[in-house]
């Protein structure tokens, strides 16, 4: 197969660059932020914008193009076309210098120079020939050039490129956010699924060539487990005998949490304790990282001995947020308010409301929204006044794993409890921890048990006198929020999500959705039923 490239805001991300360099130029306080578009969106509402703009661009695409990145996805798909075979070609609309910019950077020669940077012409990487990379100064230049090619495909992120007179008649594939015009013929906003359209779901031969660039031995095979909830699960197993666990985290253009990041540098942090699987290798390009295996189960029936462990754990975590609170961010969708928390439920529920389905759309009118002004009232009435709007100190913050629990733990032989999944971990109200512990679906405690961990999480923060009330008041909340998350099928960034981890789901997803809508009508029920109170203190 000859596949074709556009270069720039294809396989190139600017995003960050454009930002910095308008900051510098000062087109742009320094307190904006943006992306690419935003900006230009900006710009060409003044006098002297699209001068402005070209200037910018010169500097971009030129002296700043060092800082320019990949897209998410890019690395894998350009490393499973150099593995089955396939023929790759660069056609880039780029001129040889940029309009207006005073450095007089080449801008051909300071892109073949970022393509060798990133291991484009590397036989051990990418593979791409450097005589397929072509730069035309004119649109119709580079329209001419695909025509000569004698391509399958091309993926560009101009709709204009397909519309020029004289494109071939190939594939087309828009690389693009938006969706406009009718020249394409298949749109798509990342790479993980155009990779899926081309090249077919990842089979493990060429995961296990993925995972051989970064991993310090050979290894003899690699073999898919079931999936988690977002991320792929593969067991490696070396020539030497050992084994890891490889994972693959979703792509970032449909979340951009840097889940790979947070888990590897929380397992570094963490890994002297034994308490958490150690980092091995990762390489953020193909978003992959390799960790130890744990040879255990998933806890089946909880006892005491497992609270006693996941509490634990939480001391540890308590005292390490002392001396290592400075170097993490926040955690993934941290609560550290309650105007915070309420921002957060009602976000999600107006994504779900733009929803084109009419059971989902039925269940938020006659249950999520009765429910949520009923809540908004009550948890505003009961939480302390001074700091409801307020950030909490990040002195009462903790270090949180934040998707905490024994679905997410492996029991070792020896009966002792190996916490995994750390990818949204860092700063956050222990308040979360505690009642996403509790409501978790994942979970399935004992009302004795849950009355432990309160009591034990209440000791354990006892210096926190403001907390309990703060958990009283945050109960209804967080079960309003977790009721919205088991709908997050229904929206197709958590369904893409899903499909990652486990690609056989495809053709289910209507089965799926019944049933999550079902949980969260019993999470709504259970709220109500217990008059918006948490039962266990």
């Amino acid at each position: 197969m000859r596949i074709g490239l556009d270069f720039d805001n294809t396989l190139v991300r600017y995003d960050h660059v454009f930002a910095l360099e308008s900051k510098k130029l000062g087109i742009m306080p320094a307190s904006w932020m943006g992306s690419k578009q935003e900006l230009r969106d900006e710009l060409q509402l003044r006098p002297d914008g699209e001068q402005l703009w070209q200037a910018l661009q010169g500097r971009v695409y030129g002296s700043g193009m060092e800082q320019a990145v990949m897209f998410p996805g890019v690395a894998p798909f350009l490393m499973r076309c150099r593995q089955r075979g396939n023929d790759l070609f660069i056609v880039s609309h780029k001129t040889e210098f940029g309009h207006f910019d005073s450095t007089r950077t080449p801008l051909r020669g300071a892109a073949l120079a970022w393509m060798e940077s990133k291991g484009f012409f590397e036989k051990s990487r990418f593979g791409l020939a450097k005589e397929n990379v072509f730069f035309a100064g004119t649109r119709s230049e580079k329209v001419e050039q695909i025509a000569c090619l004698n391509l399958d495909i091309f993926i560009d992120d101009l709709e204009e490129v397909f519309a020029e007179e004289g494109f071939p008649p190939i594939k087309k594939i828009l690389f693009n956010v938006k969706v406009e015009g009718q020249h394409h013929d298949l749109h798509y906003n990342n790479w993980s699924e155009i990779g899926q359209q081309i090249l077919g779901p990842m089979p493990d031969s060429e995961c296990k060539v993925l995972a051989q660039t970064f991993c310090p031995v050979e290894i003899q095979s690699v073999t898919q487990l079931s999936g988690r909830g977002n991320s792929r699960i593969y067991r490696v197993l070396t020539g030497s005998g050992n084994a890891y666990a490889l994972k693959s985290y979703p792509d970032l253009l449909i979340d951009p949490r840097l889940r790979l990041r947070n888990e590897v540098k929380a397992c570094g942090l963490l890994e002297h304790l034994r308490l958490t699987p150690r980092s091995v290798a990762h390489d953020e390009e193909l978003n992959l990282a390799l960790f130890e295996w744990v040879d255990g189960e998933v806890p089946g029936t909880i006892e005491t001995t497992h609270i006693d462990q996941a509490l634990a754990f939480v001391k540890i975590l308590k005292k390490f947020s002392e001396g290592f609170q400075n170097e993490f961010p926040e955690a993934s969708e941290a609560c550290l308010s309650g105007a915070e928390l309420f921002f957060q439920v009602q976000e999600r529920i107006r994504k779900l409301e733009s929803i084109n389905n009419l059971e989902l759309q039925n269940f938020l009118q006659t249950s999520i929204k009765p429910l949520w002004d009923e809540i908004q009232e009550w948890s505003e009435s009961k939480w302390p006044a001074v700091s409801f709007g307020k950030e909490l100190t990040q002195s009462k913050q903790m270090l949180s794993p934040s998707d905490f629990g024994f679905h997410n733990s492996l029991q070792r032989i020896d009966g002792s409890l190996c916490f995994i999944d750390l990818e949204y971990f860092g700063r956050d109200d222990p308040v979360k921890l505690i009642a996403d512990f509790l409501w978790h679906p994942a979970m399935d405690l004992k009302p004795a048990h849950e009355t432990q961990w309160l009591r034990g999480m209440f000791g354990i923060f006892d210096q926190d006198l403001e907390l309990p009330q703060r958990f009283l008041a945050a109960w209804p909340l967080y079960g309003m929020r977790w009721a919205l998350i088991m709908l997050n099928e229904f929206r197709q960034d958590g369904w893409q999500k899903r499909v990652h981890a486990k690609q056989e789901l495809q053709q289910g997803r209507k089965q799926r959705e019944q049933r999550q809508l079902r949980k969260a009508e019993e999470t709504c029920r259970r709220i109500r039923r217990e008059k918006l109170e948490c039962p266990y203190v």
